[in-house]
């Protein structure tokens, strides 16, 4: 089996419309093409998250317009679910990635369940300097211990390392995390989001070792699970 992550950027769909005129089309394609454990993850808080704590979304993050991962039994059967999203307006970025999960999801979820809360996403690239193993060993032994004391009250942590892009206009990311926090006041409220002031401090300091700021997207979506 191997794990697919899609980012359709840069749609002009109204993202009220896009779980209806993308979504669900695409669950049928990919679910014909093998696909399982798939989920979509819309920005469709994206306001509500600005208007409350606008620090939680990256300057580029208004343009993620749908995220879709799934799992085939292999990426050799995954033109129709890149024909379906390649029909959309925008461009779209697919990545073949492992899939790592450092803090399992508690429960399970129904088909088609929007889950609650938000799930935020991130995107980074690899700074420049820094040697694969430097990147691979700051991001996912040492910043995956600390993430914990960071975010107390985060209820799940998916850490998926990029093996290869899948499309070419896909930027060269490393890393796609997925949090989820269980209520929206969880990831807006400073309070509640961070934890311990020295933790964070300490935390900050170390993210150049694995994170570029620059090129980084970051975002609290909505998320929808199917079997």
């Amino acid at each position: 089996m191997e794990k697919l992550v899609y980012v359709l950027w840069g749609s002009k769909i109204p993202v009220s419309d896009r779980l209806e005129k993308i979504g669900r089309p695409l669950i049928s394609v990919a679910r014909e093409a093998g696909a399982s454990t798939m989920s979509l993850l819309l920005p469709d808080q994206t306001e509500l998250i600005r208007e409350r704590s606008p620090a939680r979304l990256s300057p580029s993050f208004d343009s993620a317009s749908l995220v879709f991962q799934c799992w085939l039994p292999s990426l050799d059967v995954r033109a129709p679910i890149e024909t379906a999203l390649g029909r959309q307006d925008g461009e779209l970025w697919g990545y073949l990635v492992t899939e790592s999960t450092v803090q399992p999801r508690p429960g399970s979820e129904a088909e088609a369940e929007r889950l609650p809360g938000i799930t935020q996403i991130t995107l980074n690239e690899k700074p420049e300097g820094v040697s694969d193993e430097a990147f691979y060993h700051e991001w996912q032994v040492v910043h995956s211990r600390m993430s914990f004391d960071l975010h107390p009250l985060r209820e799940s942590y998916e850490r998926n390392a990029v093996a290869r892009r899948l499309t070419p206009e896909a930027p060269d990311h490393r890393a796609i995390v997925l949090e989820r926090f269980s209520t929206l006041e969880d990831f807006v409220d400073e309070s509640r989001y961070f934890g311990d002031p020295e933790v964070v401090k300490a935390t900050f300091a170390h993210v150049p070792t694995f994170y570029r700021f620059d090129t980084a997207i970051t975002g609290g979506m909505s998320e929808l699970r199917f079997r």
